[in-house]
């Protein structure tokens, strides 16, 4: 992170200078080390992507997805800025439009990512994650790489039609310039904002790598092409992916996860208490539970908590560890409904009891089937009972007939009964009784391994 900030902060300085001196501003036309650079740019930028695209399809988060996408389009459209340099592939005749889609795809190739970035730190990802599912996400992938394919034959095919597109021309050129700048900033200033909260290094980097990209933007439209001003952008943009590249490696190869990484980078890692802070109706539900029942009290929480682990270690997606963590706290929500004298006895259950305890299951879907966001969680908590052998209740489920993040919350749940300090007697007796569930602490690595 230091070498990008000396970088950002030299570069500005050396461009200025050269901007306010012109005549100390050569030309140094080296087509061979032009298309280096710029290789070795594609190179890094695609495999920022590579690991964006991985962590995505692991986290399911069509924010991750956007980023890596942004850094695709930015390494196949720059990769053409380098191929189409005049005398590399094509020499003579069949170079005449050569300069004008290098200049072309130039712009392009910080305009394009730059909408993903932005899209990917507004409200747009969390409506696709909201109304759509991840499957497609594949697809968006390949989309992209075709779009980009066929843009790189095209460009070199060395057609007219793609030379004449105005991208690379003033004034359309000016605009896209000041377009792809304003979208930096919005991505910079979103990225710098989670820094400045949670003093994340990797946060702190990609807000970096957003600003050095600005710079290039700049140095790009205001440098002279092949002088050392022009030349400056394509360090700078070297540097923006090389740090960001780098700051993943570094992490990937000290035994981190690619998933930790990409969460603790863009703040997605799912928390029981943000969840809570975020879902008022939530917040009540749980609180309206452990009030009934005041033998269970951080009894939701806990099995939250459980149930999340044992999701993260499952390797399941974020849509799936936050339906684990509110059907977690929601469990047990059907006991609102349960008679108080049923609920709060002293002493033993009998059968008659019992059975009103055991329509807890169902109760709990009544009341969350009236909130529209939480018809998963609904799902979750009818089956929180049911055991893999069919002695479950209330519908005698079986085996995978049991949705698994049922069986994950009903692993946590008796768990948590187990290793809780409550007493073993009265009303806790009858309805947690271990022989009466056919759970016992041993069983729990079989329960465990009964989850896939």
């Amino acid at each position: 992170m230091a070498v990008g900030l000396g970088t950002l902060v030299l570069a500005a300085a050396v461009f200025t200078w050269l901007l306010f001196h012109p005549s100390q501003d050569l030309s140094v036309v080296v087509p061979q080390q032009h298309f280096a650079i710029v290789t070795a740019v594609s190179l890094l930028a695609f495999g920022l992507a590579f690991y964006l695209a991985v962590a995505a399809l692991q986290i399911a988060q069509y924010r991750v997805l956007f980023l890596a996408l942004g850094f695709m389009a930015m390494g196949g459209l720059f990769a053409v800025h380098g191929i189409m340099t005049p005398g590399i592939l094509l020499k003579g005749e069949a170079a005449q439009y050569a300069g004008d889609i290098v200049g072309i795809s130039a712009y392009l190739s910080l305009f394009i990512p730059a909408v993903f970035f932005v899209a990917g730190h507004t409200s747009l990802a969390a409506t696709f994650e909201r109304r759509l599912p991840f499957s497609p996400a594949g697809w968006l992938i390949v989309a992209l790489a075709t779009v980009v394919g066929l843009y790189m034959v095209l460009a070199l095919a060395s057609t007219e039609f793609l030379a004449h597109l105005p991208f690379g021309t003033k004034p359309y050129s000016y605009v896209m310039a000041t377009v792809t700048c304003a979208l930096l900033i919005v991505a910079f200033v979103r990225q710098a904002g989670a820094y400045l909260v949670s003093r994340i290094t990797l946060q702190g980097v990609l807000a970096l790598t957003f600003l050095l990209l600005l710079e290039a933007q700049l140095q790009m439209v205001l440098g002279q092409v092949w002088t050392l001003a022009w030349w400056q952008y394509h360090v700078s943009m070297l540097i923006a992916v090389g740090v960001a590249f780098s700051a993943l490696y570094l992490q990937r190869s000290h035994g981190q996860s690619l998933r930790s990484i990409v969460e603790s980078m863009l703040e997605l890692q799912v928390k029981v208490g943000v969840e809570l802070e975020n879902t008022e109706t939530i917040t009540a539900l749980a609180a309206a539970v452990e009030a009934r029942d005041e033998n269970t009290q951080g009894h939701n929480m806990r099995v939250a908590e459980l149930a999340l682990n044992i999701g993260r270690e499952l390797g399941l997606p974020n849509h799936n560890l936050r339906l684990l963590t509110r059907a977690g706290l929601l469990h047990d929500v059907g006991k609102i409904g349960i008679p108080d004298a049923v609920l709060s006895k002293p002493g033993p259950l009998n059968d008659a009891e019992w059975a009103i305890i055991k329509r807890h299951p169902d109760l709990g879907v009544e009341i969350l089937r009236r909130i529209p966001n939480l018809k998963h969680e609904a799902e979750v908590v009818a089956a929180h009972h049911e055991r893999v052998d069919g002695g479950g209740y209330p519908r005698g489920l079986r085996g995978i007939e049991i949705p698994l993040e049922a069986r994950i919350v009903s692993v946590a749940d008796t768990y948590d009964v187990l290793v809780s300090d409550r007493l073993w007697e009265g009303k806790c007796e009858s309805q947690y009784e271990p022989s009466r569930r056919g759970i016992w602490p041993g069983d729990l690595e079989g329960l465990a391994s009964s989850l896939c």
